[in-house]
């Protein structure tokens, strides 16, 4: 069980969002390569556990991609162009297929009163990303009202550093310890965000992590029990 928390900061790929499957399909058909479309769900978190299995010093795309061309059962003979294939189209605009629950899950959380924030690792448009789908803003609009928006493009670095979780608590003018950080990576958002003084939760929709050190979510909604 957490402790108390007073404001909740929501990563975007993996917990918001994870990138269209059908742009990703239509990728590799294109070029010819076999793949398993059932996989693509459990695809995107296999790939984040590839990711963290790298630790790279900034969260490197070409460990994301090996992990998912592996994990949707692309012959081994074809994971390099694949590789290549999907390189070309994995950029902020294709990150809008909704994780399952996640527009009810920010719903409930701006329901139930808690304070939001975003902190992403992205390239300087997330703000404008999630207003255009309607996740998000700063001040009220068709999205969750959040406080903060943190983007690693605008920032200079990119999560685990800390600055990337200084800038969250400084705009929320909330200590840390009243911060829950919610992220689907262990490396750069729960042991990034818990070096920060923050407490954190490792979204996990298919309990693929084993670790007993930090708790999960399957849902985003989960968090609202741990308050």
């Amino acid at each position: 069980m957490t402790p108390a928390f007073d404001a909740v900061s929501l990563d975007v790929g993996g917990v918001l969002v994870v990138p269209d499957h059908e742009v990703l399909a239509g990728a590799l058909t294109a070029a010819g390569i076999a793949f398993d479309r059932d996989r693509f769900g459990v695809g995107h978190y296999l790939a984040m556990a590839a990711v963290d299995a790298a630790q790279s010093a900034d969260e490197d795309f070409t460990d994301y991609l090996g992990g998912f061309v592996a994990a949707v059962a692309v012959p081994a003979v074809d994971r390099s162009r694949a590789h290549d294939v999907l390189a070309d189209v994995l950029a902020t605009p294709i990150w809008r297929q909704p994780v399952h629950g996640s527009r009810e899950g920010v719903s409930a959380l701006a329901a139930s009163g808690v304070r939001l924030a975003v902190t992403s690792n992205s390239d300087g448009t997330i703000a404008a990303h999630l207003l255009e789908h309607g996740w998000a803003q700063v001040g009220a609009g068709t999205g969750a009202v959040v406080e903060v928006i943190t983007d690693s493009g605008v920032v200079g670095v990119g999560k685990p550093d800390p600055a990337m979780y200084a800038a969250t608590a400084a705009g929320l003018d909330l200590p840390p310890a009243r911060i829950l950080h919610i992220g689907d990576s262990v490396h750069y958002d729960v042991d990034g965000a818990t070096a920060c003084g923050f407490q954190a939760v490792h979204m996990d929709p298919f309990s693929l992590c084993r670790s007993s050190d930090h708790p999960h979510a399957r849902v985003l909604a989960d968090v609202l029990t741990l308050r």
